[in-house]
């Protein structure tokens, strides 16, 4: 490791621009896309890497595509070599070159100044459709095969010019071609922004500056990094989750701390399976460092050199670093979302005795409940849908602090769920409710954050085709040091219900909506929506921290008067009197 005498400033004058360039770019892509993924949710990352392929800027958006994108530039460049001309661009979405799951399609950019590689830049987001055999994800896939199209890295842009075989190719195998082509496009002008504000970079300081530059970031925040491992206790921690779908997968991890290093090991994890919950190796390991970043290195700029400590081991062939043909469409938020959950629960046990206790967290809630809804629209197109209430999660509890309500997955972070009535003003659908879930954050000295939950029903519309796959119903979110697990994932339909009926009412109660109530399995087959249907969604609340006894009796008093917790709750769990709990005297 080597610390140039390049003036300090001028280093985090160039540091910070380079972020700022990140996020400006990310900017162009909401700005120019159509989808409510895009735009609305703002599912995407942006990297910047140096003229070796090293990350520099990690995703200032959602970090996970930080890791992915840097997988993905490896990709292109053992397929293209030296094949990489001023104005190129590579599309890819293959999970086994790196994407977080078929659906998360990147565009990676080469920056030349004056004939010269100085930095490459790539983004990345959610696309509605690759023409999987069902709308969206399809669930119910068994090989890779029917998960959609696949782009190994491929030229989209070639010297400036956009491919339109290649660009005719995409049209013709998405389902929503007007909104994704927009995507798409949207994805290459933010490349186009930042290679025009990274050649301006360079003509200010010069190329040579820049590229001295780049190793005093990556050197900084590995130095950074070491001075934090070592603030951990030396020793093995040890974790295990389940994640339940066709059958509940065992999977598990140790951490090993050693002075200034640490080492994931994910062996004892269940061989891959034959649905779509398999995750690839790089979807693994961008959701391990998103921890890392988030938990144990908020504060130090987050780049390769933050990775250079880290050792990350997935036997092949498992649950977590499945290969081909196992399919993996729900690897970002089924099998990712469970490796992000064991990396709090181990990096937690190590912080708790250590200076950093008071980052240590329960589990987050990963209860993934995303139905994909598909028909013709208001437009009388077609139409793709995926629920966003998927990401309304409970945040775990911290040592000191409650957890966040309504919070997606831990470390997702700058991203949202999209506006009701843009999503009504779009599709043919109708909620009746969406906010918090009562008595869903786990019981604790620290509440476990509130689930989010929605109810939803198809409207100006004949019928809908929904396809669900979900997770997160039979194994809650844990809490930790004698806190309480939060309530799980839920799905369920009123089906033929008077729903109709109530919707002509001044002051309707759709507490106790009447109908035939199915409570879904998590792997379903796919099923048709009419009007009088109704979808009850809940997404897992957070795992509770502490002894639920030794709350503040405050704290009890003011989230019973929120909402947030049943008196039934506050009894129960908390031991207060049936008088107190109502605030009486």
């Amino acid at each position: 490791m080597s610390f140039s005498n390049l003036d300090p400033i001028t280093i985090e004058i160039i540091q910070n621009r380079l972020t700022q360039i990140g996020r400006e770019a990310g900017i162009a892509l909401v700005r120019a896309a159509a989808s409510l993924i895009v735009v609305g949710a703002k599912d995407l990352g942006f990297n910047i890497s140096d003229h070796l392929g090293r990350t520099i800027v990690y995703s200032i958006w959602m970090p996970r595509h930080g890791t992915t994108l840097s997988y993905m530039l490896k990709s292109c460049l053992a397929r293209f070599g030296n094949n990489v001309q001023p104005g190129d661009m590579f599309m890819v979405n293959n999970p086994y070159d790196g994407s977080l799951h078929a659906l998360d399609i990147a565009v990676i950019a080469p920056v030349h100044y004056h004939g010269d590689l100085i930095a490459w830049t790539g983004c990345a987001t959610h696309h509605l459709d690759i023409r999987a055999m069902r709308p969206g994800t399809a669930p119910d896939a068994t090989d890779w095969y029917q998960e959609g199209i696949i782009f190994r890295p491929i030229k989209i842009v070639e010297k400036g010019i956009l491919r339109e075989d290649i660009f005719g190719l995409f049209l013709d195998n998405v389902r929503v071609p007007l909104y994704q082509g927009l995507d798409l496009k949207g994805q290459i002008a933010a490349n186009n922004t930042a290679v025009d504000k990274m050649v301006k970079l360079a003509a200010r300081y010069g190329p040579g500056v820049l590229k001295r530059c780049y190793q005093e970031i990556i050197d900084f925040s590995e130095a950074k990094t070491r001075e934090r491992i070592s603030l951990l206790p030396e020793g093995e921690y040890q974790a295990a989750e389940y994640l339940d779908y066709d059958k509940a997968y065992l999977l598990k991890c140790t951490l090993k701390v050693r002075r200034e290093h640490m080492t994931f090991d994910f062996s004892g994890t269940e061989p891959q399976a034959g649905s779509y919950i398999n995750s690839a190796l790089a979807c693994t390991v961008a959701n391990v460092h998103n921890i890392i970043i988030c938990q144990l290195l908020p504060d130090v700029p987050a780049n390769e050199g933050c990775f250079r400590a880290v050792d990350i081991i997935v036997p092949e062939g498992t649950v977590l670093n499945s290969k081909p043909p196992a399919p993996c469409g729900g690897a970002s938020t089924l099998g990712g979302w469970k490796a992000q959950v064991l990396a709090i629960k181990v990096l937690s046990q190590a912080m708790a005795g250590s200076p950093l206790s008071w980052r240590a967290n329960a589990s987050w809630g990963s209860g993934f409940v995303m139905p994909r809804m598909s028909g013709l629209g208001h437009d009388g197109r077609p139409y793709v849908l995926g629920l966003t209430e998927s990401m309304m999660q409970g945040g775990g509890a911290r040592m000191n602090k409650d957890g966040f309500d309504v919070a997606n997955i831990a470390g997702s972070t700058n991203t949202s769920i999209p506006n009701i009535e843009d999503t009504e003003s779009r599709y043919p659908f109708l909620y009746l409710k969406r906010g918090m879930s009562q008595d869903s954050g786990g019981a604790g000295k620290y509440r476990g954050g509130l689930a989010g939950e929605a109810v939803v029903k198809l409207h100006d519309a004949a019928s809908a085709e929904c396809s669900l796959g979900y997770t997160g119903r039979d194994f809650p979110a844990d809490g930790f040091a004698g806190g309480k697990g939060g309530l799980p994932a839920l799905v369920k339909l009123q089906k033929n219900s008077d729903v109709n009926a109530l919707l002509k009412q001044t002051v309707p109660d759709f507490h106790d909506i009447a109908g035939e109530e199915i409570a879904f399995p998590q792997r379903n087959p796919p099923f048709s929506l009419s009007p009088d249907d109704v979808l009850f969604l809940r997404c897992q609340g957070g795992g509770g921290v502490g002894d639920p006894k030794e709350r503040d009796r405050d704290r009890v008093q003011a989230d019973l008067e929120e909402g947030y917790i049943s008196e039934n709750q506050a009894r129960k769990e908390y031991g207060a009197q049936k008088g107190a709990a109502r605030g009486e005297k």
